[in-house]
């Protein structure tokens, strides 16, 4: 996402609410929330052990029998042996890491010899061993006895992920401010069972005389500060990254770049890695294996599963209306692909209400801002024989407290969102997600209105050059300031009256298809500036809002709101929106449909009714 990005804001929103929503993450004490006394610095270091965890869970679960991909990429493999010092009865048992915990032995082997400052290699190979002495039950003993304990290592993964462990050893602070203390470079080198740890001269010298066939090479690609900038402040964590490592093509020089919050700005090598005990310690460090420098692997995109997007499913299958399933595509004729155009629009409840602070100069002040979910996504089929049709219609089960559903702009109600009640198709966010992410990278472009708040909402960074937003199409800065509603345009330029009660996202995210072809039809005609200019005149007059109907059902612009265009399959009738009127005609547009109504209704009913 950061990727696509390209140095626009990007939100962690997704993650963190699923995330926070984990229970493991509960009683482990992961969040704030569920454990404000501890520190900043515990709950990183435990949340990074928990989600690499979590990870290697996940995917054992969906890989093949024999595929230990990431088992290489994140997995130390070791056996941990114990010998009871009394009977010398020692057992061994398997002891794979994903995690390195960093252990200051070194500091307290002898007192005497302080001045001689233990370097970072022997500080990580000591970690990596383990070895350690305890009270612990022998079974030979039958009594709790003094236990020798330590690691032989089998392998070394491609990725070395590290706690630095000075939350639990704060003695070991004044390593990290010596200058040049963590290594940018290092080496592994595995040999019957121990590892031999390498970094400086002893690293480069190693390796013009090509000492060890079987070592391993790793640079620093990033890590994770704990930054306390003042008593009245809290600590907060920032993340330093050697971005040049992950660029396509080789950089010749380090390029460390500071990520702070939304702040992201380029520093140098020695500003990245100099730290002072008293306000910027390292928390969590990444090592990379130096072959995987540079490599971008584009491959999975050859091999999306897009399955779900030619199948109905919901959680309340027994409840949804036949008529609200959504018309699936047709896998034969209907594939997505790169520059396919697909109307979308969601809707959204409130999860939580806006605070806001009366300063004493009388100024308001938000302390937290309103925080809106996904709880409806619709997209449709913008050409063929079924246009207009929607092959997602999904509702989106909610687990937190809806404050709000706004109903009025949202078209969703109370029971919409409950398995037991709703007799929508419900589907988990990540469903509509993954549905959402799909088309993203299949390359599909989206038409809609308001589409760059909507994905913000979503938190699914989209290119401009895959979004087709009608607020932007009709957008005349010059003009007004102001964005032109969907509902306004509609019925300037359709005449169609809709939203008139409430939002529909079918009926939306079709409107806006049928205003993009309106635009394209100005601009082949050479008359798009004279009718935006037409438009915002309009909009002055009218105080950019739809006038009531007049008791002879015309609306305030002298035309009615409905004329049949063409039919579609299922009997729909629909305008393609291609129809445009004289420029001095004094008409607004043409007189177009929005589907079938009921007798006696004024809003717009589903295609799939």
């Amino acid at each position: 996402m950061l990727e696509k990005a390209e140095g626009q804001k990007c939100h962690a929103t997704n993650f963190l609410k699923a995330f926070s929503s984990l229970s493991e993450a509960s009683k482990l004490q992961l969040t704030e929330e569920t454990s404000p006394q501890s520190s900043l610095e515990a709950r990183v270091q435990a949340a990074n052990r928990f989600l690499l965890k979590q990870i290697q869970l996940d995917y054992q679960r969906i890989a093949l029998m024999g595929d230990n991909k990431l088992d290489q990429t994140l997995v130390t493999h070791a056996f941990t042996n114990m010998r009871c010092t009394s009977c010398y009865h020692e057992t061994l048992r398997t002891s794979p890491k994903t995690l390195i915990d960093l252990s200051y032995h070194a500091l307290n082997v002898n007192p005497r010899m302080r001045a001689s400052t233990p370097a970072f290699s022997r500080i990580l190979k000591d970690s990596f061993e383990g070895e350690n002495s305890q009270r612990m039950w022998c079974d030979r003993c039958r009594r709790y006895q003094p236990v020798q304990s330590w690691e032989t290592i089998q392998s070394v993964p491609s990725v070395l992920m590290i706690n630095t462990g000075l939350s639990k050893q704060p003695d070991a602070r004044h390593l990290w401010s010596i200058p040049g203390w963590l290594p940018e470079r290092i080496g592994l080198v595995v040999e019957k069972g121990r590892i031999l740890s390498l970094e400086g001269e002893a690293l480069r010298a190693a390796q013009r005389n090509r000492q060890s066939r079987h070592m391993v090479v790793y640079d620093l690609v990033g890590l994770v500060a704990d930054v306390n900038s003042g008593e009245r402040q809290k600590s907060h964590m920032i993340s330093l990254i050697n971005v040049g490592l992950s660029s396509r093509e080789r950089q010749t020089l380090s390029q460390w770049h500071l990520f702070n919050d939304f702040l992201v700005r380029k520093v140098d090598k020695e500003e990245a890695l100099r730290f002072a005990t008293t306000w910027k310690t390292p928390t969590i460090l990444t090592y990379q294996y130096q072959g995987a420098n540079n490599v971008i692997d584009d491959s999975w995109k050859d091999s999306l599963d897009t399955s779900c997007l030619f199948m109905n499913w919901s959680l309340n299958p027994y409840n949804v209306l036949q008529h609200n399933w959504p018309c699936v595509l047709d896998p034969s004729t209907e594939q997505p692909e790169s520059g396919t155009h697909l109307p979308i629009d969601t809707e959204f409840v409130r999860l939580q209400q806006e605070e806001i602070e009366i300063l004493a100069t009388g100024d308001r002040q938000v302390v937290r801002p309103t925080r809106e979910g996904l709880a409806r996504v619709s997209v449709l089929r913008a050409n063929g024989p079924h246009e207009g049709l929607p092959f997602i219609d999904d509702y989106i089960s909610i687990s937190e407290p809806v404050v709000d559903y706004v109903t009025k702009y949202s078209g969703v109600s109370a029971g919409d969102l409950d398995p037991n009640l709703s007799l929508h198709p419900l589907v988990p966010l990540k469903v509509a997600y993954k549905k959402l992410w799909l088309l993203l990278n299949l390359g599909c472009v989206f038409v809609g209105h308001g589409l760059t708040k909507d994905f913000r909402n979503i938190n699914m960074f989209v290119p401009k050059s895959q979004m087709v937003d009608t607020v932007t199409l009709f957008y005349n800065p010059s003009r007004s300031k102001r964005n032109l509603s969907l509902r306004f345009l509609a019925w300037y330029l359709l005449k169609e009256n809709i939203q008139s009660e409430t939002h529909d996202s079918i009926e939306d995210a079709f409107t806006a298809l049928k205003l993009w072809r309106k635009y394209q039809e100005f601009e082949d005609a050479g008359i798009l500036e004279k009718m935006i200019d037409e438009i915002y005149t309009a909009g002055r007059k009218w105080n950019y809002k739809v006038p009531e109907k007049r008791s002879d059902g015309k609306n305030g612009m002298g035309g009615t709101a409905t004329t049949t265009i063409g039919t579609v399959a299922g009997g729909l009738t629909v305008n393609r929106g291609r129809e445009t009127p004289d420029v001095d005609s004094g008409v607004s547009g043409p007189t177009t449909p929005v589907g079938k109504k009921q007798a006696g209704s004024e809003y717009f009913e589903s295609p799939l009714k």
